[in-house]
């Protein structure tokens, strides 16, 4: 696990990214603390054509280690409001919400740019169900200025720990966020050999664009390992209070086992330095996340995941209802990839790789070697 002061300022980072909410296209209120974050650190950072924020902290030795990148999304699934239908404004489905979201008295706040909320909720689904539009009124102050598009997201608790359990709005995505921060608060001081990279991506709900525009324009190395983070539902072999679990691929694709080595390294060691420590391997398939972004153009990615509760705020009772995570499994997944980042260059020196490579002299000199 962690030490006291270092899971206190991952959970204040989630805690911190939990009070800005953001749908795709308007990640400004995240991108804001992550900024705030990196600078309170002393990471340097910059932010691309596209919006995404790179952050980076140099290697000690840097010539022929590979650097390693931690990436995650700030955006999360919900509306954006498009247009008025008489009283009534229409909200278009940003992302992929639960059908339950289209009912009528879901409550929502709508985002204004200086960060008001106005309260609002659902009436029912607007048009064709394939347009993914609702109508929504507001239930308290009325706006007449409110600018199209704007956000509406779920009024749901921006972040909470409940029986050791972190409850939010959107643990997709910002726990990857807060996990890197971490990372990169502990790594600071303190570096490893190769750079590392902190990437916080935008419109990742809506066909991973920030990450496909960033991993197109090859703005990182081509030879760095890619590490997605996500919080993914749940699947047998990737249960809520099991550990991260280290991701071998998604619906999309099979991910890198070079990428992966740097995490299967880091797990070992952790696993002998503390007996709390807890982690997963499975492959999740219940969607696709950033890494198959970077494998497509040459990558070796690889990925982290949270096993996540009420995944995209969809309750088993088709309520709306805040996303959860274990808070050990968050801590456990901020231990991981602070630990990846040291082990890049020892990355194949693991128990499995030094077996699969030593061949008993007995079954060689029966196969006449």
């Amino acid at each position: 696990m962690t030490t006291d002061t270092t899971a206190n300022r991952a959970l204040d980072f989630l805690a911190r990214l939990g009070a800005q909410p953001a749908v795709a296209f308007h990640e400004n209120g995240v991108a804001t603390a992550v900024r705030r974050a990196l600078t309170e650190i002393g990471t340097s950072w910059r932010t691309d054509n596209f919006g995404n924020i790179i952050a980076r902290i140099p290697g000690a030795r840097r010539d022929g280690v590979a650097p390693i990148a931690f990436m995650a999304h700030m955006d999360h699934p919900g509306f954006e409001i498009v247009g008025r239908d008489g009283d009534y404004l229409i909200g278009k489905a940003s992302g992929g919400i639960p059908p339950g979201a289209f009912a009528a008295g879901v409550p929502l706040q709508i985002i204004l740019p200086a960060g008001r909320r106005l309260t609002a909720e659902t009436v029912g689904p607007l048009g064709d169900e394939r347009d993914r539009q609702a109508q929504i009124r507001l239930t308290g102050s009325a706006a007449d200025d409110i600018p199209m598009p704007s956000p509406a997201v779920f009024d749901l608790p921006d972040f909470s720990i409940e029986d050791d359990h972190i409850v939010m709005r959107a643990a997709d995505d910002l726990a990857g966020c807060g996990c890197i921060l971490s990372a990169l608060d502990s790594l600071q001081g303190d570096p490893p050999d190769g750079d590392v990279y902190g990437v916080f991506t935008r419109a990742e709900e809506v066909g991973l664009v920030g990450a496909r525009l960033l991993a197109e324009a090859r703005t990182l190395p081509l030879d760095t390992l890619v590490v997605s983070l996500e919080s993914s539902r749940t699947l047998p072999g990737a249960e809520i209070g099991g550990g991260p679990v280290i991701r071998v691929g998604d619906a999309g694709s099979t991910f890198n086992s070079d990428a992966e080595a740097a995490l299967i390294r880091a797990r070992e060691v952790l696993g002998r330095s503390n007996s709390d420590f807890r982690s997963q391997r499975q492959l999740m398939s219940g969607g696709v996340c950033e890494a198959s972004a970077f494998n497509a153009w040459g990558y070796h990615s690889t990925g982290v995941a949270f096993p996540l509760g009420n995944y995209h705020n969809g309750a088993e009772d088709g309520s709306i209802a805040a996303e959860y995570i274990h808070r050990n499994d968050y801590l456990n997944g901020a231990a991981l990839i602070t630990e990846a980042a040291r082990q890049v260059s020892m990355r194949w020196d693991t128990a499995f790789s030094r077996r699969i490579r030593q061949v008993p002299d007995s079954m060689r000199a029966r196969l006449g070697g």
